[in-house]
């Protein structure tokens, strides 16, 4: 029997100092071995996979909390606007006062006339330090928005941007990843949409998926598959949502998980 096992990254495979702990990728080969399919379902966009990742047993990835969506060598799905209603998006941000970095398939975009964030400052040296930093710039063909992160103490002014996102046309959804922080993504995506259209395309029930996530970006999917494992670091409002509670990443919370459910 083919089971699915869709894992974030962010504090889930890695640490929360972004390390790989040395038990993941020999748990996860194991797992595939026994039948398992291994899916990323991450809100990381394309531009910004580690390239540690490249060890795992990957059958696919569910990539910007569903934006793109890659099965076993074929595109599900690729979802970002034109140029043309990118920057449109740039100007309903900018107008509402929300500091933003787009998250594009290509490049982390950050605006030089953008709403200015201490925070900012972080996303853009890690950007540089790997090479996808790139300021947007008049009429630049890649400037293809996919996915934000932006920031607000308050939600109310998140909740207005999304409001005039919605009525030019451009539905999107804020979620709340706390400290200030809000990820925008296309209302039509999801990391369980995404979880969705994976097991659809390989036929395999919802009854045979596992989640395994640390935070609230991964709500979506820890609450709708019947098998969800919420890491020892994530926040009490996901673990309790979740079947299973394992250890921390570093303390090879992955194999245990994964010897727990009898996957290995």
């Amino acid at each position: 029997m083919i089971r699915l096992l869709f894992f974030d990254i962010d504090g889930t495979l890695f640490d929360d100092h972004h390390l790989l702990p040395a038990s993941v990728q020999p748990a996860l080969q194991a797992a595939r071995d026994n039948g398992c399919r291994i899916f990323l379902n991450t809100g990381r966009t394309l531009c910004n996979l580690d390239p540690r990742l490249d060890s795992l047993p990957l059958d696919g990835m569910i990539l910007g909390c569903g934006t793109r969506i890659l099965c076993q060598g074929r595109t599900l799905q690729a979802l970002e606007y034109a140029p043309e209603d990118s920057f449109r998006i740039r100007e309903i941000i900018n107008r509402c006062g929300i500091p933003a970095v787009y998250e594009c398939d290509t490049a982390m975009y950050f605006d030089p006339q953008g709403v200015p964030y201490p925070v900012i400052r972080h996303f853009r040296a890690f950007s540089d330090n790997v090479g996808i930093s790139r300021e947007i710039r008049p009429g630049d063909p890649d400037f293809r928005a996919v996915k934000m992160f932006t920031f607000s103490e308050s939600p109310d002014p998140i909740r207005r941007m999304i409001s005039a996102l919605r009525e030019a046309g451009y539905p999107y959804e804020a979620i709340d990843r706390g400290g200030a922080g809000w990820e925008v993504v296309p209302a039509s995506c999801s990391k369980a949409l995404g979880i969705e259209r994976v097991r659809q395309e390989l036929d395999v029930p919802l009854s045979s998926c596992y989640a395994f996530g640390d935070s609230t970006n991964d709500l979506p999917m820890l609450t709708h598959v019947p098998h969800s494992v919420a890491m020892g670091n994530a926040p009490e409002e996901v673990q309790r949502q979740c079947a299973f509670v394992t250890d921390r990443p570093e303390d090879d919370g992955i194999r245990n998980a994964l010897r727990h459910l009898g996957l290995i």
